[in-house]
């Protein structure tokens, strides 16, 4: 849950909720957690409304790596870090599926 998320971790939960508001009028698109990372490993893109810029990319990078992981929503959990190794597999997983 975002409440138990340390600072580094909270920092990049509140940036990508930020950017979900901007693309969708949502606190938490579904599936925004790989969109991002999509546009973190492939580049500038449209997210909505919302054109992913390298400046919105270079902060992500940045807060992701202060935070040592990647933020996932669960609907049980609620905003959880997953370990950056945990998470490339995961965003590989979905990648291939989609």
């Amino acid at each position: 849950m975002l409440e138990q998320l340390d600072p580094d971790a909270r920092a990049l939960a509140d940036f990508m909720s930020e950017l979900s508001e901007k693309a969708y009028y949502a606190v938490w698109m579904l599936g925004l957690e790989y969109e991002l990372w999509a546009a973190l490993v492939g580049g500038p893109r449209n997210c909505g409304r919302l054109d992913i810029n390298e400046e919105h990319i270079a902060r992500l990078r940045q807060l992701s790596q202060a935070a040592k992981g990647w933020v996932v929503f669960d609907d049980t959990e609620g905003e959880t870090l997953v370990p950056l190794n945990e998470w490339k597999l995961r965003f590989e997983k979905w990648s291939h599926e989609k």
